[in-house]
């Protein structure tokens, strides 16, 4: 049956009203009362006209897309979720670190030897972990340094040194945190853990080479 038939029973907007500049105002105020009152009445009618096709085509289309962007969001949301809830029953934080320290003619020197004992990722694969090192507190992230990326291994070996220009008293006051990230060109890199060394309890004018273990606190 043709739509335009089916809603012969509703009100029908008024015509012919002049749009002249000085009643603009009340003119468009009378429409937008007149469109509402007409929308009211088409929407209370049978399902087979308020959800007809015509009526959708002109009228429901903006509620209905909100709504679909609305449960795309919550299914992204959940998503999301899953994956990071996935990802943390994967595997716990363990393993350590092996790092070298030594404060020389105005640098600190912060010499990334190796990992070991990573754990395995989402999917049971091994990390391609990376090293990223900061001097905090550091609110700009400007001490920030990073290693090479080493590709699927729990054990690896990076042998890179991250250096910083700044005065031995700065340095002494600053705490040293470095992460290992699972890096991972499709999502979110994976956290895998974390030390963090306050350098004031550290003698930095001699080298000092250890293994440290891998806690899970971040700060900046």
């Amino acid at each position: 049956m043709d739509n335009n038939k089916k809603i012969r029973g509703v009100e029908s907007l008024p015509s012919g009203i002049s749009m002249g500049r000085s009643n603009i105002k009340q003119v468009a105020e009378k429409r937008r009362t007149d469109i509402k009152y007409f929308i009211k009445s088409l929407f209370s009618m049978a399902d087979e006209i308020s959800h007809s096709d015509l009526v959708y085509t002109f009228f429901h289309p903006l509620l209905r897309d909100q709504q679909e962007e609305i449960n795309i969001h919550a299914t992204k949301v959940k998503e999301r979720k899953s994956r990071q809830m996935s990802r943390s029953e994967t595997h716990s934080i363990r393993g350590q670190v092996k790092l070298s320290l030594h404060y020389q003619r105005g640098t600190l020197m912060v010499m990334v030897h190796h990992a070991r004992s990573l754990p395995l990722v989402s999917g049971g694969q091994e990390p391609s972990p990376y090293v990223k090192v900061y001097l905090l507190p550091d609110p700009t992230k400007a001490t920030k340094r990073k290693t090479k990326v080493v590709r699927r291994n729990c054990h690896p070996s990076f042998m890179e040194m991250l250096e910083y220009r700044m005065p031995l008293e700065i340095v002494q006051h600053r705490h040293l945190q470095a992460t290992i990230w699972n890096h991972d060109s499709l999502q979110e890199n994976e956290f895998l853990g974390c030390i963090v060394l306050p350098l004031e309890a550290i003698d930095l004018t001699s080298e000092t080479e250890e293994w440290y273990p891998l806690g899970n606190m971040i700060s900046r």
